[in-house]
């Protein structure tokens, strides 16, 4: 090999070394700053204060009866002082009874268990077409899931009683009152 070729490759090789050593350290950001980032994001909206709603429990009559207040029962038993003999004071309405968790029990009428689930929502238009509350639950029974068309509720078996004659005569449908659970719709 000659000498001007001795010396290309040697200068090649000791550029290359330069290059190697100073390219990372011009490249490695060092010296070069990021543009300043800068927001300009609105004030959060001001919110209304949301007024806080006390829940009340609704005055039931048979809660406040003091002691001197005649108990309805009281009243029906005291002798009337009218001395006419041909009118008679209407009978006192019974009384709904109370669950251990002292809310009334409450009654519904079952007119009917349907296995096609769009004929119990048809009769449940209908009654509610002719202003009752009719609404529909699921029932398991031993031929399966069926679901059942309810009238109600009504606060007395009384009530449930006269509801159950009238729409057996609107209806052409006997129905069986029954004792209403908020627990069954919630399953």
């Amino acid at each position: 090999m000659n000498t001007a070729m001795k010396q290309r490759l040697v200068g090649t090789v000791v550029i290359g070394c330069l290059a190697i050593i100073f390219i990372p350290a011009l490249l490695d950001g060092e010296g070069v700053s990021p543009p300043e980032m800068t927001s300009s994001m609105p004030a959060p909206p001001a919110m209304p204060e949301v007024p806080v709603i006390q829940q009340e429990r609704p005055e039931i009559t048979a809660d406040t009866l003091s002691a001197s207040e005649p108990d309805a029962d009281e009243q029906a038993a005291a002798p009337s002082q009218d001395t006419d003999t041909t009118t008679s004071a209407p009978p006192a309405p019974e009384r709904p009874k109370l669950n251990t968790a002292g809310i009334p029990a409450t009654w519904t009428v079952r007119l009917g268990s349907f296995g096609e689930k769009a004929n119990a929502e048809g009769l449940v238009a209908r009654l509610r077409e002719q202003g009752y509350k009719g609404f529909n639950r699921p029932i398991n029974s031993s031929r399966g899931p069926l679901t059942g068309v309810y009238v109600g509720p009504v606060l007395t078996e009384a009530e449930a009683d006269s509801l159950q004659r009238q729409l057996a005569s609107e209806f052409e449908l006997e129905g069986v009152v029954v004792q209403f659970s908020i627990e069954e719709l919630e399953q």
